[in-house]
């Protein structure tokens, strides 16, 4: 018997465009937004992204919000993996030619 998941209580326009306005006004980004509205942040973008259109036929247009900062290890991390990578291959192209010019050195 498997339990149905409750769903979170529908964030009004008015509710969501309030927390909106108080986050921007505070200099704040969408994960705030859904902080001040206690949903995650997807669910905030999704609730952004059905208003926006419904707001602009309106002649209304949310201000932007600060982007949220991105965690730049992942990519240190991703390139220093490409560039363990590639020193490899370099060491290996250049024994491959030492290889080959000891032969050709040897068959002479």
């Amino acid at each position: 018997m498997s339990e149905k998941k409750q769903r979170a209580e529908a964030i009004s326009a008015t509710a969501f465009v309030e927390a909106y306005v108080k986050v921007h006004q505070s200099g704040g980004t969408i994960a705030d937004v859904a902080d001040e509205l206690g949903r995650t942040v997807e669910q905030a973008r999704q609730k952004k992204n059905a208003l926006t259109p419904a707001l602009s036929e309106r002649g209304i247009k949310l201000p932007k919000l600060k982007r949220q900062g991105r965690n730049g290890s992942s990519y240190d991390e991703a390139a220093q993996v490409a560039g363990d990578y590639l020193a490899n291959l370099m060491a290996g192209s250049d024994e491959a030619e030492a290889d080959e010019s000891e032969s050709e050195f040897a068959s002479e």
